[in-house]
Parts: C-alpha cells; sequence; structure tokens
C-alpha cells in the first residue's frame, strides 16, 4: 500500500525521529492551499492549471487574435500590436501568432532545458500562449475605438488616445507579470537565473520574431 507524505510524516514522530513540533510544522506546510481566486488567478493562474490546459488556452487567445486582426490590428512581433493601413491577410496573421507564441517558447524552453534537465515544453507553451491575453484585450479596444493612423504624421494626442495608451501600459506590465510568474512555474528557476534569463529572452524573442517576419513576409 502507498504511504501518503502526511502518514510518513506522522510515522517519523512516532518512531521519535523528529520532534511533534517539527512533524507538525512539516504537516502544515503540506496541507493542500485553497484555490487562487479573482485578481491572484488572473495574475498566476499557471499554478492552478497545468501546461496542457494553458497551452489550451494560448492556443484559443491566437485564434481570438487573428480574428482580431479583422478589426485592422496587427501583432507583428512578440511584444507588438499596433493598427495597420490595411487589413493583412489571414495567412500573414497567422503568421504572426507563429512568431509570437511557439517560437518564444521554444526560446525560453531552450534556455531552461540548459540549465535543468526535467522541463516539459508544453508548459512553456502554455505560458508564453496564455500570457498573451492581456495584449489581446488591449488589442480588442485598440481596433473598436481607435482610429486608423493618418497617411502622414502619427495620430492627434486625444482623450481617447491617451486612455488607451494607459490601457496598453496596464496590459503590458500584466503580460509580463503573467510571462514571469509562468516561466518561473514551468522552470523551476530562481534568483539570478531566473530574472537574467527572463529579461534576455523577452528581447531575443522580440529581436527574433521581428526578424522572422521580414524574412517570411
Amino acid at each position: 500500500m502507498r504511504i501518503t507524505p502526511d502518514e510518513r510524516v506522522r510515522a517519523l514522530v512516532r518512531d521519535h525521529v523528529i520532534e511533534p513540533a517539527e512533524g507538525e510544522r512539516l504537516l502544515a506546510t503540506m496541507s493542500p492551499r485553497p484555490p487562487r481566486t479573482g485578481w491572484r488567478l488572473a495574475l498566476d493562474p499557471f499554478e492552478r492549471f497545468g501546461g496542457e490546459v494553458a497551452a489550451v488556452a494560448g492556443l484559443a487567445v491566437a485564434a481570438l487574435s487573428v480574428a482580431i486582426t479583422r478589426l485592422g490590428v496587427r501583432f507583428d512581433g512578440f511584444l507588438d500590436l499596433h493598427m495597420a493601413p490595411e487589413v493583412v491577410p489571414t495567412t500573414t496573421a497567422l503568421l504572426e501568432q507563429v512568431v509570437a507564441w511557439p517560437l518564444p517558447a521554444l526560446l525560453f524552453w531552450a534556455y531552461a532545458r540548459l540549465l535543468r534537465c526535467r522541463v516539459r515544453f508544453v508548459d512553456f507553451l502554455g505560458v508564453t500562449g496564455l500570457s498573451r491575453a492581456p495584449l489581446a484585450l488591449a488589442a480588442v479596444v485598440l481596433g473598436l475605438l481607435a482610429p486608423a493612423p493618418p497617411a502622414a504624421g502619427g495620430p492627434a494626442l486625444t482623450p481617447a488616445v491617451a486612455a488607451f495608451a494607459v490601457l496598453a501600459a496596464l496590459c503590458l506590465a500584466w503580460f509580463l507579470t503573467l510571462l514571469t510568474q509562468g516561466f518561473k512555474n514551468a522552470s523551476g528557476l530562481r534568483g539570478a537565473p531566473l530574472i537574467a534569463g527572463l529579461i534576455a529572452l523577452v528581447l531575443v524573442s522580440e529581436i527574433v520574431s521581428k526578424v522572422a517576419l521580414a524574412q517570411l513576409g
């Protein structure tokens, strides 16, 4: 019969291997925590949902992003979204999602794989895909409310443009928070390897996605 971790701790206490107080502390740390809800879940869903679920959610975000391009929005980079003069072809929209989702996931996975042996690509696919949900939200608002860019010069600074700029900054911060939490959970990295790796990977993902679109477009 399989012995559970809490039964093993109680056996250690019973056999006087550890003190009862230490046993109680160990049992407290092993007690199941209540599931994240509300804003905590919105900032870190990866602790509650596995890589497979997150990857399916990422696929849904990518499909939504392709649909959003029908509003004249482009996702032409890992961090980029903006209004385009005209709606891009569906093949271009699909290509943009490939270089903004699976390609960065591969980079994140490869980095973690170099430092730790047991990491799964599906976890990083889920992290990079689901983390892009705030960018899709910002793109919906941009496509529905923002005017198309004029032929010459940038858009005039209006209250609507200023409000969207604030929303875009918040969504970018949300995206980076999700990416950080997800990368930490998927890789198991902590400290300098986590922070330095994350910063470098975000920059490299942006550059690689831009170069890939330039070469393939």
